[in-house]
């Protein structure tokens, strides 16, 4: 495993409280996105980008994934992954949707680099997460003249949060294989309305991410498209069906990787 930078930034990341949740939580509920602004400084997402850059250098322009607490440890977004606000924050969105607390305090960090024609290959695949609330943070986005941006594509709220692993699962299998090809069509994105987000570096996402289909739109091959995502609040994470939903889901993203 490649560390991302050891070294923390020189200014500090923006602090959080769980006194956003009400209005993140409203806001959330009525256009599917609520965004906290500049909360990473510009000299962290510098050395980010200075990694990712060593990365592709190395190893060449193509897909990169990093899960689990492991890489986020050993890399400069430590101290996010680790603020009492953001869990803070989290437990009371998760309360407010679900009514209950969190089965854990468990936040699964996910790292995605686009770039290359493998890049083309894990966009606009629609899919629901596995958690209540997930977050999306842009470390670097494509900004150039009439260059695609890999934007946020969403159609938000699409169904409540399923209570029963089982029929997660199910309903995951047909919205996301049978049916992934639908939601790619511009009609059925203008007849169910899906939002496109611009993303900002340094901002955070956040969005209902069990009740959200959604997908990151493709980027030229040339450009490289990083984000980070915090899932915070798997309703399932005890249950037996989903163990085997997992492991079959990371066999899947390890053949991704490879293809």
């Amino acid at each position: 495993m490649i560390a991302l930078n050891h070294e923390l930034p020189d200014d500090a990341i923006k602090p959080m409280s769980a006194v956003s949740a009400q209005a993140l939580a409203r806001s959330m509920d009525e256009t599917g996105v609520a965004v906290l602004g500049d909360v990473l400084p510009q000299a962290l997402l510098a050395r980010l980008r200075n990694s990712i850059a060593e990365l592709i250098e190395q190893q060449g322009a193509r897909y990169f994934g990093f899960y689990g607490a492991q890489w986020m440890a050993s890399s400069c977004l430590a101290e996010l992954y680790h603020d009492p606000g953001l869990l803070a924050l989290l437990r009371q969105l998760y309360e407010r949707k679900m009514g209950a607390p969190p089965p854990s305090d468990r936040i699964l960090p996910v790292m995605r680099v686009l770039t290359g024609t493998q890049g083309i290959r894990h966009s606009n695949n629609f899919h629901y997460d596995s958690y209540v609330v997930s977050i999306l943070l842009p470390v670097q986005i494509p900004h150039g003249l009439h260059e695609p941006e890999g934007s946020l594509v969403m159609f938000p709220n699409l169904r409540e949060v399923r209570r029963s692993a089982i029929v997660n699962i199910v309903e995951k299998v047909v919205v996301e294989k049978l049916l992934g090809p639908v939601w790619r069509l511009p009609l059925v994105q203008r007849w169910l309305s899906a939002r496109v987000v611009s993303l900002t570096p340094g901002d955070l996402y956040f969005f209902w991410g069990m009740r959200s289909l959604h997908a990151n739109q493709a980027c030229a091959p040339s450009s490289v498209r990083c984000t980070v995502l915090l899932h915070f609040g798997d309703p399932h994470e005890n249950s037996v069906f989903k163990g085997l939903s997992q492991r079959l889901h990371s066999m899947r993203l390890r053949r991704m990787a490879r293809d």
